[in-house]
C-alpha cells in the first residue's frame, strides 16, 4: 500500500503538468543495490528513471520526462562518503540534502553553496541539472562523479576514484561534464567542491522602479566587468509583468512596480567595503533607487524579510523562501498544493537595450494569456546571466493550468527569437531545447554517445533529448 500511494503522488506535481504513466517505484540504498536494478532492468528492457528527492518543482518535480518508466528513488542513498576539510571538497550520494551537508560543514571552514530551493532538496541532482547557488553556479561545485552505466558497470570522474576517494583533476580526458544534464547513467555519487568561508559576508539589497531595468542590468553589467573584488553573485530580481485584466497571482508581498537587487558580497573585511563603495558608484545614476542597504548577513533579525537570504549566504539551507512563495506550511505540501509554478530558464544578456527589448516581448504574452511572471537575472558571469522567470498560478481557477503553460511555450520561443538560449529544461521542452541549439553533427555525436553505452535507450529516456 505505501508503494501505491507514492506512485500515485509522483503522478502529480506542482507544475500541474500531464500526468505521466509511471510502471513502479524502487527505492535502493547502495551502489550494490542500483547495479542489480540496472542489470534486472537490462534482461527485461524496462526503462529507468532516477530521481534523487524529486523536488525539481516548475521543471516536473519528480515526474519521469516519458511513460512506464520504472522511477528509481535515490534518496534513501544519502549517505556522506568523506569529507576532506584540508583541501575542501566532500563525496556524496544523490539523496544527501542541502541541510544534511549544511550542517556536517557548521563550525569548520567550508560552507555549502548554497540554492534558494527548501533545505531538503539534493545537491547532487541540483549540481547535475544547473542549479544555481549563492556563490556561483552549481555546475562548478561538480568535481567528479561515480555512475553505473547500463550495463551495470561503475565509472568514475575527474579524480574520484573507485574507492570514493577524492584527488582532485588528474591527466586525461574528464568525462565528469558528459553527465551534467544527460543520461548516460545513474549518478550515485559526486564529489562536490565547497566553498570558503569568508571572513566577512555582507548582503546587499536595494529597490528599484520598473521601468529602471534596462538601465539596473547596465549598471550591475559594468560593476562585474569592471571587476568585482568579492565573491558571491548579485541578481537583479523580483521584476513582475502583469496582465492588464484577468485573475493573475504573483507571491505575496511582491509589488509589481519595483524590483530588488539581492546578494551577498564575500571575503575579507576590506574586500567587502570595496566592493561595497564599487557597487554603490555603479548605482548611483539609477533614477529612483530606493537606498542600498548592505548588512552584514549574520546579524540580519529574523523578522527581516532578508533573514532567509542572509541564512543562504551563510551556506544555511532554508524552507521559507519557497513556503513563503507557494503558501504552504510545509514542503511536503507543494506538490498537492492550489498554488502552482512552473520556471523557464533562459540565458539573458547583460545588455540595458536588449533587456527591455526582451521584457516587451514577454509583456505580450502576458498580456495574452492574462497570467502573471516574475523575472530574475543571476549574474553568474561578465558576459551573460542565468534568467529564471517563474510562472504563478491558481491550480484551481479555470483554465489556469492551461493559461500558464501557454505562456511557458510562448515564452520560450520568444526568448529564442531573441537569442536567448534555454540553459535548464523541463520535463515538456527536454528534448526540444538540446535539438533547438544543438547542430545536427552534435546531435549526432550525442546520440552515437548514448547508444554506445545505453544502446536500448533504458536510463533516463527523453531527458535532454536522448
Amino acid at each position: 500500500m505505501q508503494e501505491l500511494e507514492r506512485l500515485e503522488l509522483r503522478s502529480h506535481d506542482v507544475g500541474g503538468h500531464h500526468p505521466r504513466s509511471v510502471a513502479g517505484v524502487d527505492t535502493p540504498r547502495s551502489l550494490g543495490e542500483v547495479r542489480a536494478l540496472v542489470r534486472q532492468a537490462t534482461a527485461s528492457r524496462r526503462r529507468l528513471y532516477p530521481i534523487s528527492t524529486g523536488r525539481n518543482w516548475g521543471m516536473g518535480s519528480a515526474v519521469p520526462v516519458t511513460d512506464d518508466n520504472l522511477v528509481v528513488d535515490l534518496s534513501g542513498m544519502n549517505r556522506i562518503r568523506s569529507l576532506d576539510l584540508d583541501s575542501g571538497y566532500a563525496v556524496i550520494e544523490p539523496g544527501v540534502t542541502q541541510a544534511q551537508l549544511a550542517e556536517v560543514l557548521r563550525d569548520t571552514p567550508w560552507m555549502l553553496n548554497v540554492t534558494a530551493s527548501c533545505a531538503d532538496t539534493s545537491v547532487v541532482g541540483n549540481a547535475l541539472d544547473r542549479g544555481d547557488g549563492c556563490v556561483r553556479s552549481r555546475v562548478h561545485d561538480v568535481a567528479g562523479i561515480e555512475a553505473v552505466l547500463a550495463d551495470g558497470s561503475v565509472v568514475t570522474t575527474g579524480g574520484l576514484d573507485p574507492a570514493g576517494r577524492y584527488h582532485g583533476r588528474v591527466a586525461g580526458p574528464d568525462l565528469t561534464p558528459a553527465f551534467v544534464q544527460h543520461n548516460l547513467g545513474i549518478v550515485t555519487a559526486m564529489a562536490v567542491a565547497l566553498v570558503p568561508r569568508p571572513q566577512t559576508i555582507a548582503l546587499v539589497h536595494g529597490r528599484f522602479p520598473r521601468d529602471q531595468v534596462g538601465s539596473t542590468v547596465g549598471a550591475m553589467t559594468g560593476f562585474l566587468r569592471r571587476g568585482n573584488p568579492a565573491d558571491g553573485f548579485l541578481r537583479v530580481r523580483e521584476l513582475s509583468l502583469v496582465p492588464d485584466h484577468g485573475d493573475w497571482t504573483l507571491p505575496a508581498g511582491v509589488d509589481p512596480t519595483r524590483f530588488a537587487v539581492l546578494g551577498p558580497l564575500m571575503g575579507s573585511d576590506a574586500t567587502v567595503e570595496l566592493a561595497e563603495e564599487l557597487l554603490r558608484k555603479s548605482l548611483v545614476e539609477v533614477e529612483g533607487a530606493e537606498a542600498l542597504r548592505v548588512v552584514d548577513a549574520a546579524e540580519v533579525p529574523a523578522g527581516d524579510p532578508l533573514y532567509p537570504r542572509a541564512l543562504m549566504a551563510q551556506g544555511i539551507p532554508t524552507c521559507l523562501g519557497v513556503r513563503n512563495a507557494l503558501g504552504v506550511p510545509s514542503c511536503e505540501q507543494i506538490d498537492a498544493g492550489r498554488h502552482g509554478f512552473l520556471a523557464l530558464m533562459p540565458l539573458m544578456p547583460l545588455h540595458a537595450r536588449r533587456t527591455e527589448q526582451i521584457l516587451a516581448a514577454l509583456q505580450t504574452a502576458v498580456d495574452a494569456h492574462t497570467t502573471a511572471l516574475m523575472v530574475e537575472w543571476n549574474l553568474v558571469s561578465r558576459h551573460m546571466a542565468n534568467g529564471v522567470i517563474q510562472i504563478f498560478f491558481d491550480r484551481d481557477a479555470p483554465d489556469a493550468v492551461h493559461r500558464a503553460h501557454q505562456l511557458r511555450n510562448d515564452g520560450n520561443c520568444l526568448l529564442r527569437g531573441h537569442g536567448c538560449a534555454i540553459y535548464r529544461s523541463d520535463i515538456d521542452h527536454a528534448a526540444a531545447d538540446v535539438w533547438s541549439e544543438t547542430s545536427t553533427a552534435s546531435l549526432g555525436m550525442l546520440h552515437r554517445l548514448k547508444t554506445a553505452l545505453d544502446p536500448d535507450g533504458l536510463l533516463s529516456p527523453g531527458r535532454y533529448g536522448a
